[in-house]
């Protein structure tokens, strides 16, 4: 029987080798986050509070209270060697009284009012059944006319498209990684994640009360929307 994919152990696992083995398995890693970082300074106002879903190791949460000294920032994720990781970069910059981290998951965060949020490479990980959900929570904690920033895992499994770009994406990570990590990453993405595509995406963005979802950011199988709470 096939164990089940349990995201929060995988990422305690990978707490202390995040930061590296991410920039080999996402092409274009660094552009999202600056470019998602630019829309929202564009979009937000000098005193904004952000939620971060899904802090990591913290170096989104960080890079915007750093570059932002107005900003409040509120983070969470289910992981606890990423918090504590994230906590430790957070603490050593200084930024503890407009940085608050959260173990847990969306349903933990109690403040409500958020300027703006980020869900950065998380949904893929949730699934099916639980995206909408977690979107609308989301929503619940944006004040009117929020801006939310996505980037997920899309395509339509099995297509031409989908396949084609899986293929230039494992070509990718093999000039970085070891063949038996490729592997590895290869198949537990076809194994374990639940995947949408962008139509579905789009539909499921704007079902959770968003409104214009738009991609801003796409690589390979990877794509990034914004979208605003409705009034």
């Amino acid at each position: 029987m096939k164990e089940e994919f349990d995201p929060k152990k995988r990422f305690n696992e990978r707490a202390t080798v995040y930061d590296a083995d991410v920039l080999k398995i996402i092409p274009g890693y660094a552009a999202l986050h600056e470019t998602a970082r630019h829309l929202l300074e564009t979009s937000l106002p000098e005193n904004a509070f952000v939620l971060v879903a899904g802090v990591g190791t913290g170096n989104e949460t960080v890079s915007l209270a750093e570059r932002n000294p107005g900003w409040r920032v509120t983070g969470f994720d289910i992981a606890e060697n990423m918090i504590d990781t994230a906590s430790a970069k957070v603490e050593a910059r200084g930024l503890g009284h407009r940085v608050e981290l959260v173990h847990g998951t969306i349903n933990d965060v109690f403040q409500e009012a958020f300027d703006g949020a980020t869900a950065l490479l998380v949904m893929h990980f949730i699934p099916y059944a639980q995206k909408l959900s977690f979107l609308r929570e989301i929503n619940f904690r944006l004040r009117p006319g929020g801006t939310l920033l996505l980037a997920d895992f899309t395509g339509d499994r099995g297509s031409f498209e989908f396949e084609s770009f899986v293929t230039a994406w494992e070509d990718y990570m093999l000039e970085r990684r070891e063949k038996e990590d490729v592997d590895e990453t290869v198949g537990h993405t076809r194994r374990d994640l639940d995947i949408l595509s962008h139509a579905s995406m789009v539909e499921l963005i704007q079902r959770a009360g968003f409104l214009h979802p738009r991609l801003f950011w796409k690589s390979l199988v990877f794509s990034a929307y914004i979208a605003e709470k409705g009034e």
